[in-house]
């Protein structure tokens, strides 16, 4: 009895290793759903720098030497140091601060992502770095995931790589074994699910631990918050809504704890993902997060099938051959021949 009891157990640890190799070796993973975080990350950014590019002397140029004696609180080292300085001038910011639009721009559209990945994270972080004050959490996932990122294959789908390499004369200007770069971004993609994991869990451990939280009015003093309500009149419509605060609370503590194990069936997973989606969403609208919400949602991207994203797109294709095409203008009638 032993025996077999130990050959069932080798046996399903064998299989457990063997499929474990051909999920990491055999193919590219999560391709579509990678390549729809690199396009959102990608938007976040310049999102946040393009609404602080006005004021971006008084957030992180040279305006901002009140922040003295705050600047060793979140000190990076190089070569995070390498790209913006507290001795920048307003010209020089200015132009390293178009460069990296630049780059936020190239990184989105996917081109020559091997490249710019890692110089994007270093310029965002060498960026983020001269006001610890005024990073927020979505800066923090941002600089993580771009980490994670300069290690995965992006470019795979929809975008200017991709072309690139659809053409016959496309030669890779380092060749490399296919499994070595596989291996990498397979590896990468676990980083990104396991940070997810991470973030969604200590929150929602965290809120477990609160009172608010358990009594279901954690969503009621968020709301409150003057600072974080860009439509005070939507935020009170929602606060005073005794049923929706007490849902909310509730669904939004168990769904982030839960959310590993909702992932494991379908049914479930895309109830899941429809919940932190939402969530995200209200986050941005009644909070005035969007930048946070929006890289969040560009995380959780990679828990959606390519088979999904491939159906999708064939139903897009489908619905604009269905569209019915724009009348031609009339031909005159022919005169008639007296």
């Amino acid at each position: 009895m032993i025996g077999d009891a130990i050959r069932v157990v080798t046996g399903a640890v064998g299989r457990t290793v063997d499929s474990g190799e051909r999920w990491l070796f055999d193919r590219k993973n999560a391709t579509y759903g990678l390549a729809a975080m690199r396009i959102l990350i990608g938007v976040a950014i310049l999102g946040s720098l393009a609404v602080n590019f006005t004021n971006r002397h008084y957030v992180w140029g040279p305006g901002a030497r009140w922040l003295t004696p705050w600047l060793t609180v979140d000190e990076y080292g190089f070569p995070f140091t390498s790209v913006f300085a507290l001795d920048d001038g307003t010209t020089a910011f200015t132009i390293k601060y178009l460069l990296l639009v630049a780059l936020a721009v190239a990184f989105t559209i996917g081109w020559r992502t091997r490249v710019v990945t890692p110089v994007l994270m270093i310029a965002i972080a060498s960026l983020m770095r001269l006001n610890p004050l005024g990073d927020d959490a979505g800066d923090n996932i941002v600089r993580i995931m771009l980490l994670f990122l300069c290690f995965a294959d992006t470019s795979m789908r929809w975008s200017l790589d991709a072309r690139r390499r659809a053409r016959p004369d496309y030669r890779p200007l380092v060749p490399l074994p296919p499994w070595v770069g596989t291996l990498f971004h397979n590896v990468a993609l676990v980083a990104v699910a396991t940070q997810v994991f991470m973030i969604y869990m200590t929150s929602g451990l965290s809120k477990v631990q609160g009172s608010m939280w358990q009594e279901g009015v954690g969503l009621y003093y968020p709301l409150r918050i003057g600072q974080y309500a860009p439509w005070p009149g939507l935020n009170e419509l929602v606060y005073t809504n005794g049923v929706f605060v007490t849902i909310g609370s509730y669904l939004t503590v168990f769904v982030q704890v839960l959310f590993p194990l909702l992932l494991l069936r379908r049914g479930t997973r895309v109830l899941a993902l429809l919940a932190i989606f939402a969530m995200h969403v209200g986050i941005a609208v009644t909070m005035a997060l969007p930048w946070f919400s929006l890289a969040m949602i560009a995380a959780d991207m990679v828990f959606i099938r390519d088979d999904t994203y491939q159906a999708a797109i064939r139903w897009a294709r489908r619905s604009r051959q269905k569209q019915p095409a724009e009348p031609s203008p009339a031909e005159p009638e022919p005169a008639e021949v007296p």
